[in-house]
């Protein structure tokens, strides 16, 4: 298996194992190496020693060039311990060595006095010599085979070799337990990752210290889920909201589609008032306009297109829609009044077409979904920095489980908030994207039986009013 496709795990403990290979063989070389001049050392030292002590004792019979039976004595003592012995005359023949024919021996070449060196043998290994010249101008050699040291050397290699394995092993099965410990969290971090994969988005890494790497690896991790499910989960919603938008767009259009596609087939026969047939065409045509507008302006400000702004005073705005719902429903009760206060107007910056078709949705909407008694009020004001436009009813208010999706796209309720009674469900829609499109917000206050009231809440802005 190539390395690349190595694990992380199975890469570091390898690393762990080159290193520590390379450094026991450079420790065990080191080792060896110093073993063997500690050695060596001790080998001159002896010869050093037995060639000095010889020349002393003896250099009265070297000067008589004589070897006598006390000589020969004191040789093959000597002998027995450095096992050669040999004494070369001035002239460089052999007289006297202490080997046998046929025994391993060194082979010399030049000789050099004073100073221990490493030559040849005959057979077998190597030889550390020493010579020392004599009063008689002969010279001395003692000789030592290093079969000692060099079985000495092999054995201490073999047993770094052998303990420099077992080192490896268990090192090995060390590293691998703590390299396993260590990559614990990565190893839960991608079996979670597994899960998340499979579609289990609720699934978390488990904190660790934030101070260690994992730790904050698995922060960041959870962090990044969080926000992963939220915009899956936002996404999901918004999808399945606007299905059934578009679902209910269709219905909406179809109905008064079919309506009209009905009385021009009926005109077109000869039969029923043609009068009639007219008027109900252009009633479901201007259905269809009014939903088809309401779309238009909703896709518009999801495009987040650029507001006509300039300086609006909420007063007039809110005075004009109460004086244009009289006029269409004149038996209501449709006030004005100030929000803390007597009225007086209150400024801001923003698209004034837009600002008033808040308005009159909210009025519409009050005046739809009430009963004829109930009364509205119109309120307008500043609260808290923040310029306020109010609309109060005293109807029968809107069930508590309705009111998270009032503001959806063709949002209705059932009973006195019927399609029936009511529109296309886009009103509110709109006037909650107004709102934010002007940086605002719209606030709900109701109850059963306590009516509603929808307060909106924008910018505030001392200006001065746009005359008319």
């Amino acid at each position: 298996m190539r390395p690349a496709t190595w694990t992380l795990r199975t890469r570091l403990v390898m690393a762990i194992l080159g290193l520590t290979t390379v450094a026991l063989v450079l420790s065990n070389v080191v080792g060896v190496m110093l073993l063997r001049d500690n050695l060596m050392g001790r080998v001159d030292t002896q010869l050093a020693q037995f060639t000095q002590g010889f020349t002393a004792r003896n250099i009265q019979a070297f000067t008589q060039r004589t070897v006598g039976s006390d000589l020969f004595t004191l040789l093959s003592r000597r002998g027995a311990a450095l096992q050669q012995i040999m004494v070369y005359n001035a002239d460089g023949t052999l007289q006297f060595t202490t080997s046998d024919p046929g025994q391993p021996a060194p082979v010399i070449g030049e000789i050099r006095t004073d100073v221990a060196y490493t030559v040849p043998g005959t057979s077998g290994p190597s030889w550390r010599i020493r010579a020392a010249e004599l009063p008689t101008g002969g010279v001395l050699v003692v000789a030592q085979p290093l079969s000692e040291l060099e079985q000495t050397q092999t054995a201490a290699i073999a047993i770094a070799v052998a303990v420099s394995a077992l080192v490896l092993l268990l090192l090995g099965l060390a590293a691998d337990a703590v390299v396993r410990l260590g990559l614990r969290p990565l190893t839960r971090m991608e079996t979670t990752a597994g899960h998340i994969a499979r579609g289990d988005f609720s699934r978390r890494v488990h904190a660790h210290d934030p101070h260690t790497e994992p730790g904050r690896l698995a922060g960041a991790m959870n962090v990044m889920l969080d926000r992963l499910e939220s915009e899956i989960a936002a996404r999901t919603d918004s999808e399945a909201r606007m299905r059934r938008f578009l679902a209910d767009a269709s219905h909406e259009l179809r109905t008064p589609l079919t309506s009209v596609r009905g009385f021009a087939e009926l005109h077109r026969r000869g039969g029923g008032d043609a009068d009639e047939a007219m008027r109900r065409i252009e009633d479901e045509a201007a259905r269809m306009g009014v939903l088809v507008n309401d779309l238009l302006t909703l896709a518009q400000l999801d495009e987040e297109r650029p507001l006509d702004r300039h300086p609006v005073d909420l007063l007039e705005v809110a005075a004009d829609t109460i004086r244009d719902a009289r006029v269409r429903v004149p038996d209501r009760q449709v006030r004005l009044a100030g929000l803390d206060g007597p009225l007086a107007p209150v400024s801001v910056v923003g698209d004034e077409a837009r600002l008033r078709q808040v308005a009159a949705n909210l009025v519409g909407n009050a005046l739809c979904h009430t009963p004829p008694e109930a009364a509205i009020t119109v309120k307008v004001g500043r609260s808290h920095d923040m310029a306020v436009l109010e609309v109060a009813d005293t109807g029968p208010g809107i069930p508590p489980d309705h009111v998270p999706h009032l503001f959806d796209r063709l949002y209705r309720i059932s009973g006195g908030r019927s399609r029936a009674d009511g529109g296309a469900g886009l009103g509110l829609a709109i006037v909650s994207a107004i709102v934010r499109a002007h940086g605002g917000r719209v606030e709900l206050d109701t109850a059963p039986g306590e009516g509603a009231t929808f307060r909106v809440l924008l910018p505030d802005s001392e200006a001065t009013p746009s005359p008319h």
